[in-house]
């Protein structure tokens, strides 16, 4: 069911904003160390995290700049998931924004759950509105090109903003980067609920479920 909330917007960010957030996911406590990499539509060009470069250190100079084709235009090299993310902004033109997030919540409760089109029950409203039902893929190696295929054809489905990654972490999609930031945080906290209670917390009813998804995120929020 489509949120009745969701419209296009404009989304022209500046280097300034792309680090800010960078760093926002780092204080969240979704990235550690160097993991996380983080890319942004800007018009015809792609920015990306650079490789090695944590989330809490990523400034306007390192940014990466490649074009549509993963060409590297300015910058330094991007990260070794920049074929994952240019494969997903090109099959959803509808996003602008892919993070790839180590969380310690969400990689502890993919390591208890099963690979499927489902994965994290719906424990929460706000999981269930932002990001319900969050498929999950199997281990695969980071970076490599079995994972990049496996999350752009996972992705590739509109109805899909996230998908968990076994003892991986996460990817997230938006609009823009608040967007982003948001179904993530709902995940890690769902993901979070589900650890606390060693997966024996009741779930929403599925007769609930509907009527969440038909909110609008004003009525959503209290």
């Amino acid at each position: 069911m489509d949120r009745p909330d969701i419209q296009e917007i404009d989304f022209s960010p500046s280097r300034e904003d792309f680090c800010g957030f960078c760093r926002l996911l780092y204080d969240r406590h979704l990235a550690a160390g160097v993991g996380g990499n983080v890319a942004a539509r800007c018009g015809n060009r792609i920015w990306l995290t650079s490789t090695g470069c944590s989330l809490r250190d990523v400034q306007p100079e390192n940014i990466a700049v490649v074009d549509m084709e993963g060409l590297l235009i300015q910058g330094e090299r991007p990260t070794k998931e920049a074929g994952m993310h240019l494969g997903v902004l090109l099959a959803r033109p509808d996003m602008n924004v892919v993070c790839h997030l180590h969380g310690a919540n969400i990689i502890a409760a993919s390591t208890l759950l099963d690979p499927g089109p489902t994965s994290l029950p719906a424990l929460t409203p706000g999981f269930v509105y932002h990001a319900f039902p969050l498929p999950m893929l199997p281990f695969m190696v980071p970076g490599s090109p079995d994972l990049a295929k496996s999350v752009t054809e996972a992705l590739s489905d509109k109805r899909t903003c996230a998908i968990l990654l076994k003892n991986h972490g996460l990817v997230t999609t938006g609009k823009d980067f608040w967007e982003a930031l948001n179904i993530a945080e709902e995940i890690d906290e769902a993901a979070r609920v589900y650890v606390l209670t060693a997966g024996k917390a009741p779930p929403i009813p599925r007769e609930d479920i509907d009527r969440i998804k038909s909110l609008g995120i004003s009525e959503l929020s209290h």
